[in-house]
């Protein structure tokens, strides 16, 4: 061991050999190390005789001569006391690891020396890095989630909102940083009014040291209220101590109006249940005829064109139909396509008006196509309709089929239009004129 280390050694006594941190003492003439601490030459690997064969930029990998005499100037023109920087440095074996160095120049004259102190910071740095690569998953989830999130201190102010809260409010984060948010959002009761936080069960979840959800109504910076599912919940420290509360929030008023519509769907559906099998009862009851089977086919007939009628409302939502989809319907399913024609201007049917125009057509077209124009060859039907203001005027002609005459009697096929007509609040008359029946029925949309 040279000379000049140990007589530094002894100088410097066991306190610096002994200390946490990395100790090293070199040369302000030739950079060659004089002393290196224990601590510092178990983590490099290095013997004392080997590092005193050393500089400084021989431990830095990342640090050439030239770089290090620059960080070491502003100490030998007296401009400054002390150097701080980062660097790293690599051991024996080839490992490297992160240090922090403060750096001073000591002046005794002929035998000026540097002294660094050295701290190995690679454990802390991986760490930092850790909680960087976490911190940045944590801000991604909070930025991409549809879930508004917004932390509370301990005095219940708001010291953080996600993008979704800030979208849920209408607020900026900076409008709401250190207030409590009850009296940002949720001041008042939707009737207008005063909403004390003392009957706010989201602010409970702190002075109670409990989790909470359910529903509320937030109010909106733009004034309007809008409801919100959350959840509560306490923050607690390492000492289990209550130091905050994380709540969640989402807007359903979506799920309030599908859930409005559901009932009101299901209340629908019944309602069109029970009116259908009506219908069915009195068609069942009412219907009249000879034989069996032929009183099997009418009343076949007739429920498919309920059926029909259902259909045509199913395919538009139960929102109505289109008069021309109507006749078109049933006239197709009763005559042939080639004796029919059809022509109307655009007519769009309220859903309780498409049922009894479907039904009556249905009793039409059965005739036609037992007695009428469309029993024999040639014979043609003629659907056609103007709108005079509010009111349809439809009529229906046949042409070219056998002599007709009025009845002698009225049967229920004749009392199902009448009263058909009377769902529609309409009116009807028939002519049975030598070319054929001619029906004008006329209703207000």
């Amino acid at each position: 061991m040279p000379q000049s280390v140990g007589l530094d050694r002894e100088r410097l006594g066991r306190i610096v050999e002994e200390a946490a941190s990395e100790v090293y003492v070199f040369s302000a003439d030739d950079f060659r190390f004089r002393l290196v601490n224990k601590g510092a030459r178990e983590n490099l690997g290095y013997s004392l005789d080997e590092l005193a064969g050393l500089t400084p930029w021989d431990l830095k990998p990342h640090l050439s001569r030239e770089d290090f005499l620059d960080l070491v100037k502003p100490l030998q023109d007296g401009r400054v006391d002390r150097v701080d920087f980062e660097t790293v440095h690599r051991r024996k074996n080839g490992t490297e690891y992160d240090v922090s160095v403060k750096l001073q120049l000591f002046d005794e004259g002929d035998d000026a020396v540097y002294y660094a102190s050295v701290q190995d910071v690679t454990e802390a740095r991986n760490l930092e890095s850790e909680l960087r690569r976490t911190a940045r998953r944590f801000d991604s989830i909070l930025g991409n989630t549809t879930m508004a999130v917004f932390l509370m201190d301990e005095q219940q102010h708001c010291v953080f909102m996600n993008k979704a809260a800030e979208q849920l409010t209408g607020y900026a984060f900076d409008e709401t940083r250190g207030r409590p948010l009850h009296d940002v959002i949720h001041h008042t009761y939707p009737d207008g009014s005063h909403f004390p936080i003392s009957e706010c069960a989201i602010d409970r979840a702190f002075p109670e040291k409990s989790g909470t959800q359910g529903e509320e109504i937030f109010v909106h910076k733009d004034g309007s209220f809008y409801p919100v599912a959350f959840t509560a919940s306490p923050i607690r420290d390492d000492e289990a101590k209550v130091v905050g509360t994380v709540i969640e929030a989402r807007d359903i008023s979506e799920d309030k109006r599908n859930e409005k519509a559901r009932r009101l769907l299901m209340h629908e559906v019944d309602h069109r249940a029970r009116n259908v099998l009506s219908i069915v009862l009195s068609l069942t009851r009412f219907t009249s005829a000879d034989d069996l089977e032929t009183y099997k086919d009418i009343l076949a007939g007739r429920i498919s064109a309920l059926a029909r009628a259902q259909s045509s409302l199913a395919s538009r939502r139960w929102e109505g139909g289109r008069l021309e989809d109507v006749v078109r319907e049933e006239l197709e399913a009763l005559c042939p396509k080639d004796s029919v024609v059809i022509e109307g201007p655009e007519v769009n049917l309220a859903p309780q008006q498409v049922q009894p125009i479907s039904m009556l057509l249905h009793e039409l077209a059965t005739n036609a196509n037992k007695y009428g124009a469309c029993s024999r060859n040639g014979g043609r039907v003629s659907v056609t309709w103007t709108l005079d203001g509010p009111q349809v005027r439809l009529q229906w002609r046949e042409a070219g089929g056998p002599s007709v005459a009025a009845p002698t009697r009225e049967g229920f096929g004749s009392s199902l239009k009448a009263n058909v007509v009377r769902q529609l609040n309409g009116e009807i008359s028939r002519h049975w004129e030598p070319t054929g029946l001619v029906v004008d029925v006329t209703f207000p949309l």
